[in-house]
């Protein structure tokens, strides 16, 4: 608070904000780093990382089985760097489910095992592709069964005939719900999934599969017949699945459907087995930002960008980053509003001023009952000469004016707030420049805040929001 300005707190915006709360003792939000600058386990943000069909680079007829390996190592390392928390495969690891190929597969994802938490899932060449889950003893179950995963902190377990398995993880302050489910999963099975969906029914859950839907070149993707399946006896009366993910097919491609809640799902194809080198390794990562409401998807290949750096091949260059809009996109996601009918946030009750002005505090305003004569509804305007008491007791009350002839819209009451705010409750700015119009709260002549020279500093804290292209050059804001 610059000293010359300090009697006056005022807000003139070009455009109304969503709410403006000045509460000194509330704790503004900040992005949560751990000391090594690495992103902190309640951080907003998380990746998971998906791997599609490997089947061409783990063939027994000849193939090489370093892209993986490369890939694998890329997402180990890229752990805290993005907070990278699971890694879900999409199923068809080999390509004729030998032993000789599982083998192989079991050294190749070996190289992760305690490092990085995954699941993994069969694909119609992990295992006789006219069977379903109920198929009994595979060379691929062997493999990649419940005994690979049981020491897993993220394993919740696997469907009796261990081919279709669950995970948790915990991430941005949510738990997370992974189901990995067979190439065909029976009735049996999905009865198993729905009894996992039912004891944990509150957990936003990502289905993962190997067929799910197939794509049009354009990138627009439709359910397949075995898709409809899943879709018409799982995904569309579970409002918790908001993401379904398959392979199998070529190309790449998305789709939202409604489910029956009237809320999106998205259900994508990742699959690059026809591209160069085999796929050469593909991922796709899924970077959750719960702060932006935004999902950030990107599709790569570590091995090839290691090779491009080597010795840039055109042709390495051009397939290392994916870059078309079914590769790289953004999902447009509101978290709380997506997650609200069957996980409705759990937030803190109001804190009364007592619990929140630390000594030598020297004012304190809040726009609830306790700090002002609330007018009624939310967005009701607050009058011209309504007072805001400082509810320390010292007398820095602040009193509304409306700049020149400002309309009822300059100052309105809100419920909105911030989460961590004390006072659930703030007041919403609106107004302009030229001519200048908006709303102050002004402390009187006498109040004892005007003679504070503040000469070893202050601390001032309140919470507020303001739109994303708001700029204080063009909107006026300043306290």
């Amino acid at each position: 608070m610059n000293v010359a300005r300090r009697r006056l707190l005022q807000a003139a915006a070009a455009a109304p904000v969503v709410a403006l709360a000045t509460d000194l003792p509330a704790a503004q939000a900040q992005a949560e780093t751990s000391k090594t600058g690495k992103p902190a386990a309640s951080t907003d943000r998380f990746t998971l990382a998906v791997l599609p069909d490997t089947q061409y680079l783990l063939d027994e007829g000849g193939s090489d089985h370093e892209p993986v390996r490369a890939t694998l190592r890329y997402l180990v390392n890229e752990r805290d760097r993005s907070n990278l928390v699971f890694m879900a495969q999409l199923g068809d690891i080999t390509e004729h489910g030998t032993e000789a190929e599982l083998r192989d597969a079991n050294t190749v994802f070996k190289t992760i095992d305690g490092r990085l938490p995954y699941s993994v899932l069969a694909g119609n060449h992990d295992v006789p592709g006219s069977t379903d889950d109920q198929r009994g003893d595979t060379p691929y179950l062997r493999t990649f069964g419940p005994q690979r995963f049981a020491r897993s902190r993220t394993y919740g377990g696997s469907s009796p005939d261990g081919y279709n398995s669950f995970h948790r993880f915990r991430a941005a302050g949510h738990e997370w719900l992974v189901l990995a489910l067979d190439w065909r999963v029976s009735d049996a099975g999905l009865a198993w999934t729905q009894q996992v969906l039912d004891k944990n029914r509150q957990l936003p859950t990502i289905l993962t599969t190997h067929e799910l839907v197939w794509a049009e070149d354009n990138g627009e993707a439709h359910l397949s017949d075995y898709g409809q399946r899943l879709w018409d006896r799982l995904i569309r009366g579970n409002d918790q699945i908001f993401l379904a993910l398959g392979g199998h097919y070529w190309p790449p491609g998305r789709v939202t459907m409604d489910n029956d809640a009237g809320n999106a799902v998205h259900l994508h194809i990742t699959n690059y087995q026809d591209r160069y080198y085999g796929g050469a390794g593909m991922v796709r990562t899924y970077e959750f930002d719960l702060a932006r409401n935004t999902v950030d998807v990107s599709t790569f290949s570590p091995w090839l960008r290691e090779q491009a750096e080597r010795s840039p091949d055109p042709l390495e260059v051009e397939n290392a980053d994916l870059t078309t809009g079914v590769d790289r996109f953004n999902i447009d996601l509101d978290f709380r509003a997506r997650f609200a009918g069957f996980a409705p946030p759990k937030l803190p009750a109001p804190r009364p001023p007592k619990a929140v002005m630390p000594r030598g505090t020297v004012a304190y305003w809040r726009f609830d009952p306790a700090g002002i004569s609330v007018p009624g509804a939310d967005g009701t305007p607050i009058t011209s000469g309504a007072v805001v008491r400082d509810l320390t007791g010292s007398g820095n009350d602040l009193t509304v004016e409306r700049l020149h002839s400002s309309g009822p819209d300059a100052l309105l009451w809100s419920a909105d707030h911030h989460d961590a705010q004390p006072a659930h409750a703030s007041l919403r700015f609106g107004g302009g420049k030229a001519p200048d119009r908006g709303a102050v709260l002004r402390a009187g002549a006498s109040a004892p805040i005007n003679s504070l020279k503040f000469r070893s500093g202050y601390t001032s804290r309140r919470s507020s929001s303001c739109p994303i292209r708001s700029r204080a050059t063009t909107r006026g804001w300043g306290s």
